[in-house]
């Protein structure tokens, strides 16, 4: 094959992780990264699933490298506060998953079954999950090379400077960056992207195209023409504000989702500071309102810190792949961030395109198989953010009464799902059929369909047997957790030892694969998880 000129038309996090991965994927091709000065990058606290570790550990950057540049934290999981009003459901934890998490999922769906039946059990997920335990106690995950169980994790970071960090990186191996803006976008006879014209005249010529130009989407949208499939009939969200707080003392390993009146608010924790954010509906409150309202949920006072206002296109392009040019980011599509899945989306689109563009020779293809995995990603993830709100018993605003009694607008396939679990039968064979198990696994819809409460009202159940209750001893649990924790730094230590260029614990005979092993296993790993 004749060497390929592969040109990247935006810049930003999901444009430096494209010109990264391209550089590493396809040695023999030259990567163009086109950026304009003129454009803002919508860089705020951003986290992570455990993806994005796979994809540092493939292009083989440390993470004592990246994450100080990045103000970068750990990140355990999410605590979700004030969905449900259910006594003892107030607020729960979305763990990423533990290797000895295997057994202690099988208690909690044992334990939601027997309570979904009527039985009086202990089904509130955070008991069963290790990383609600690293997180309730701001641990690292990190642990030793001694310790023998894979514990995931992701971050917390500042999007911005993530993307600087990687253009440095990038331009150093060999990623040819242009500043310029474009003004125009020619198409050849057969409809295939023939050259970007700059300002001043300048024309640069590439046999495929990634847009990574945001919402402005300049090729899928603009220059294509490509049909936008709104997600709005269920997800509301369609603003944010952001305003950031001083760092904490005891840095925290969660994210935080706090339901308020429109919508809810993010608490990212980073290194420098505390990144807070409030995602809700323009159907329901204005800018003003919005800002007024988180104010008041970070007792700030009005003027105090630096606010930004942002709006939001919730929803994908039909396609991703048209032609010669694929969209990446959020020129393809964005889900409002409650589940942390903006990269994790970037990061799939990317490795199947590298897969699936070699397949073909680098030709079209494979565009068609492509087109369908990632739409039918975006639709899943859509479906499980949406399960959130459905699921939510609040009835104290017409936002969440809207969000409530929304379920005409639910997949059918979501509605089998719900069903299943309301009317206690196996919710795996549900989730199989469906195919909604292909990117938020079981153990995912057991965390959020226990967290929310989603049982029988307590005055109706009934005493457990004694033989049901001995079947998951709880104590025992909670006494392994806390020995196994024993293992584990405070997240501020890690933290101060990633700052000297060093590890936190020793990574002596770990990740010892060759660059090809690494690619071929980031390629290889299917949605939001790290191995």
């Amino acid at each position: 094959m004749s060497s390929k000129r592969l040109v990247i038309v935006g810049g930003g996090t999901a444009g430096w992780m494209t010109a990264m991965l391209f550089q590493h994927a396809f040695q023999d091709c030259t990567i163009t990264l086109v950026e304009s000065a003129a454009t803002g990058i919508i860089g705020v606290g951003e986290g992570s699933t455990p993806a994005l570790k796979a994809f540092m550990d493939a292009i083989g950057i440390s993470e004592s490298e990246w994450m100080s540049a990045c103000q970068a934290t750990y990140k355990s999981g999410i605590s979700f506060r004030g969905w449900s009003t259910r006594n003892g459901f107030e607020e729960y934890f979305h763990p990423f998953f533990s290797h000895f998490d295997r057994d202690h999922i099988k208690a909690l769906i044992f334990n939601s079954e027997l309570r979904r039946a009527g039985k009086r059990v202990h089904a509130h997920p955070n008991l069963f999950s290790y990383a609600s335990y690293l997180a309730a106690n701001s641990l690292c995950p990190i642990t030793p090379y001694a310790f023998p169980f894979e514990v995931q994790y992701g971050y917390h970071f500042n999007a911005a400077m993530l993307g600087s960090f990687l253009k440095e990186k990038a331009i150093e191996r060999g990623v040819v960056w242009k500043s310029a803006h474009v003004e125009n976008i020619a198409l050849n006879a057969e409809g295939d992207i023939a050259h970007l014209t700059f300002k001043g005249g300048a024309i640069l010529e590439g046999d495929f195209f990634v847009d990574c130009t945001g919402f402005a989407s300049l090729i899928t949208g603009k220059t294509l023409g490509t049909p936008f499939i709104s997600y709005s009939d269920v997800l509301f969200n369609d603003r944010a504000v952001t305003l950031a707080t001083p760092v904490e003392e005891v840095i925290s390993t969660q994210t935080v989702a706090t339901a308020l009146n429109n919508g809810w608010a993010w608490e990212i924790p980073l290194q420098n500071r505390v990144g807070n954010g409030y995602v809700y509906s323009s159907d329901f409150c204005s800018e003003a309102e919005a800002e007024a309202e988180l104010r008041a949920h970070l007792n700030m006072n009005n003027g105090e810190g630096e606010v930004r206002h942002l709006k939001m296109r919730v929803g994908r392009a039909k396609t991703m792949w048209n032609k010669n040019s694929l969209a990446v980011g959020l020129s393809q599509g964005f889900l409002e961030p409650l589940e942390a899945t903006a990269l994790a989306l970037v990061q799939l689109t990317l490795v199947r395109f590298v897969k699936l563009y070699k397949a073909g020779a680098y030709t079209n293809q494979y565009a068609e198989q492509l087109n369908s995995e990632i739409a039918e990603a975006f639709d899943n993830v859509k479906d499980y953010i949406h399960t959130h709100y459905l699921t939510s018993d609040r009835e104290d605003t017409p936002y969440w009464r809207a969000c409530r009694h929304n379920s005409a607008a639910a997949s059918n396939r979501l509605k089998l799902v719900l069903q299943a679990w309301l009317s206690g039968a196996d919710i795996s064979e549900a989730l199989q059929s469906t195919g909604l198990n292909r990117h938020y696994k079981v153990n995912s819809w057991v965390y959020l369909l226990s967290g929310m409460g989603i049982f029988p009202p307590e005055h109706q159940l009934v005493q457990a047997s004694p033989d049901d209750l001995a079947k998951v001893p709880l104590d025992s649990i909670v006494d392994f957790f806390e020995r196994c924790a024993l293992n584990h730094m405070p997240q501020v230590e890690a933290l101060n030892i990633l700052r000297t260029g060093a590890s936190p614990f020793s990574v002596e005979g770990r990740n010892k694969a060759s660059k090809e092993q690494a690619l071929a296993r980031l390629l290889g790993l299917s949605f939001a998880v790290s191995s």
